[in-house]
């Protein structure tokens, strides 16, 4: 993973992403002409939300989770909006337990499956992750037998291939697609957003917020790489190889090797 300097963020980093979408005047316009739907009322949406059912089960970290809620601050419907620049090959089942998660957190104990809202799980991407050379896919589960009836369990799975932007017949959804695809901003929507990622790369918090992210991304990456070579020359050891052949593999010094010998456990028995 290779980290970026803050100057070089734009909107199709998730940290810029999710500080721009964080934004009502940006999330709600954005979400209403993608979905084609009208919000009565946005809360606030909220960048990298940490989702879970409890500390036994994997969480979830949204780039941006918002809520639609009635006058009396009822959810109505929520939408994750997900940044997603590379093709993990898993994507069909993260979208599937991203949805799982809401629906878990959603629901609370007692409560009636009624309860459920709408829930909608966006991927914006650059590339086609499904190959049939549409510019958007929407899911929802329909019956085998007949694919005019619906399920109506009230999630939606929806992925926009922005590269594809002049395919989008919305408009509005073109000028949007097209900014995240070239980061053009010669539409009054793509402007606003540019505006809001020029703000952020002005604000002298943000940025050293995102400096001591960079660090410490950078420290964990070292530590990971350092804890490999010693699981590496560790491995070396137990199978008996030459102290020079696992310097040379595991990156270690002899020194370091040595160490590592006289701390395994059958050395501290002899």
């Amino acid at each position: 993973m290779t980290i970026k300097s803050f100057d070089d963020l734009d909107i199709t980093d998730p940290i810029m992403f999710g500080l721009v979408f964080s934004n009502k005047h940006i999330a709600k316009p954005f979400i209403e002409h993608l979905l084609d739907i009208k919000i009565d009322h946005l809360e606030t949406p909220v960048p990298e939300a940490v989702l879970s059912y409890d500390a036994e089960h994997k969480g979830v970290r949204y780039d941006v989770f918002a809520r639609e809620t009635n006058e009396n601050g009822e959810m109505i419907r929520s939408f994750d909006l997900e940044m997603q620049m590379v093709d993990t090959k898993e994507l069909p089942q993260r979208a599937r337990y991203y949805q799982s998660v809401g629906d878990g957190v959603a629901l609370s104990k007692g409560s009636h499956y009624t309860n459920l809202k709408e829930q909608y799980i966006i991927f914006l991407c650059p590339m086609d992750v499904f190959g049939r050379g549409f510019p958007a896919y929407h899911f929802e589960n329909r019956a085998k037998e007949d694919t005019d009836i619906i399920l109506d369990d009230r999630s939606y799975k929806n992925f926009y291939i922005f590269k594809k932007y002049d395919d989008f017949k919305d408009p509005v959804v073109k000028a949007y697609m097209k900014y995240f695809a070239t980061r053009d901003a010669d539409s009054r929507e793509a402007e606003n957003i540019n505006n809001q990622v020029s703000y952020y790369k002005a604000d002298t918090l943000i940025r050293n917020k995102y400096m001591t992210f960079e660090y410490d991304l950078y420290e964990s990456k070292e530590k990971g790489k350092a804890e490999a070579k010693r699981e590496m020359a560790a491995a070396m050891l137990a199978d008996g190889e030459p102290i020079e052949k696992i310097v040379k593999y595991s990156g270690l010094s002899e020194k370091e090797v040595l160490e590592l010998r006289e701390a395994r456990p059958e050395s501290a028995a002899k």
